[in-house]
């Protein structure tokens, strides 16, 4: 028996490995552009890709805003709509419409972009790297398409989300969209998910809210009136976002419906290839978007504080801190005024950046303002990990550093 017990286990791990042996590998990573839409199976032919795009009257376009490869989707999705007509309009969230006068002198060609970005103050407004954005807006120019800045003020926004929409002057809610329905149980519950970590509910939570609804109202709103008369006038409409004012339909698709009836939205979401090769696994009932766009994989993110900030007299005010982060380690608190890195004023979150881009993980001499008292703490950051999960929307107001 002992033989013939140790014949039997012997010939089970030959089957076993056969098994092995034969099972198929796993497939090959999608190719970056692409294109899955649900059931998530196979991906999308280039002809049905040509025929379901052309289809959408407006189309949204969602971006990582510090990935290189989303701007490049966008770049490729912008390209495929101008060439195949009917007349586009492109709409930004990256800028409020107090920039429409440059958009209009660049999509008329009368400006370069280097010009275009120094008459926005890109860098003091939207501040992520502009040769990120430098080849979408450069294709506008060479195109003469009609560029429309979509987002709400940041002042207005911030306000809001500091103490409401009812503490906005007359002048400041005319700067918003006129109609904004808060009443979206669904969006609230994935806006409040976003925003749990940090400590924020009640009040704070709802104004959050209402801060994030005022620039998606405000971001359709915009929109529809470059579209006008709709439908008659034929144009589509093409909206380069962060993803997150889109995912699962909620968010801009509803208030762009609202205004727009009829209107064939497609929504479509740049992701990293791990994440797409779990896309099979994803609800078609529920997508975070109608197509998944395979991108070229997220480069190392910067490292972090660890913070959530904004600008005070003196310096930049902590008004939250982010749990198990370099900062907390090093014993910056909620309500510390950070002044400067070595020595280095600080006037806006990008002058942290700014400060340490070069040696990011070096250690940095923080000079911090706590109750009166002034003292000097040393922080090293850790580098975070490249890509992340389907991303999210940020906070409406205030810049993680």
């Amino acid at each position: 028996m002992p033989v013939l017990r140790q014949a039997l286990s012997g010939l089970a791990c030959l089957l076993l490995a056969g098994c092995a042996a034969l099972s198929p590998p796993p497939p090959p990573p999608a190719a970056p552009g692409t294109v899955l839409a649900p059931p998530f199976g196979a991906p999308l032919s280039p002809e049905q890709t040509r025929q379901r795009l052309d289809a959408a009257r407006v189309v949204l376009v969602g971006e990582t805003h510090d990935h290189p490869g989303h701007h490049a989707i966008q770049l490729d999705f912008l390209r495929r709509m101008a060439e195949a007509g009917p007349p586009l309009v492109v709409g930004v969230e990256w800028l409020d419409a107090s920039a429409q006068p440059a958009c209009d002198e660049l999509s008329a060609g009368r400006t370069s972009v280097a010009q275009f970005a120094e008459k926005v103050d890109w860098s003091g407004g939207w501040g992520y790297p502009l040769e990120l954005y430098a080849p979408i807006l450069e294709y506008i120019r060479e195109r003469k398409l009609p560029l429309v800045a979509l987002n709400a003020p940041l002042a207005v926004v911030r306000q809001v989300a500091r103490q409401g929409l009812t503490s906005l002057t007359p002048e400041q809610r005319a700067q918003l969209a006129p109609t904004l329905d808060l009443d979206d149980p669904a969006y609230q519950a994935m806006v409040a998910g976003q925003f749990a970590g940090h400590g924020v509910s009640g009040a704070a939570a709802e104004n959050f809210f209402a801060a994030q609804v005022a620039r998606d109202e405000t971001m359709a709103h915009r929109l529809a009136q470059f579209l006008e008369p709709w439908p008659d006038a034929g144009r589509r409409g093409i909206v380069l976002v962060g993803s997150g004012h889109f995912l699962h339909g909620l968010g801009l698709p509803p208030r762009l419906a609202r205004r727009l009836p009829g209107a064939r939205i497609l929504t479509v979401l740049p992701v990293e290839p791990e994440l797409a090769a779990q896309a099979g696994s994803m609800s078609p009932e529920f997508p975070p978007a109608e197509w998944l766009v395979v991108s070229t994989p997220a480069p190392p993110r910067p490292p972090r504080l660890g913070v959530i900030v904004k600008p005070q007299a003196g310096g930049l005010l902590v008004e939250r801190v982010v749990p198990g982060g370099a900062d907390q380690r090093a014993g910056i608190q909620a309500g510390d005024l950070l002044v400067s890195v070595d020595d280095r004023p600080l006037a806006s979150p990008k002058d942290i950046h700014d400060a340490i881009k070069d040696q990011a993980s070096a250690p940095h001499r923080y000079l911090v303002e706590r109750q009166g008292q002034r003292l000097e703490l040393t922080i090293a950051l850790e580098t975070a990990p490249p890509g992340g999960p389907v991303p999210k929307a940020p906070p409406p107001d205030r810049r993680a550093e």
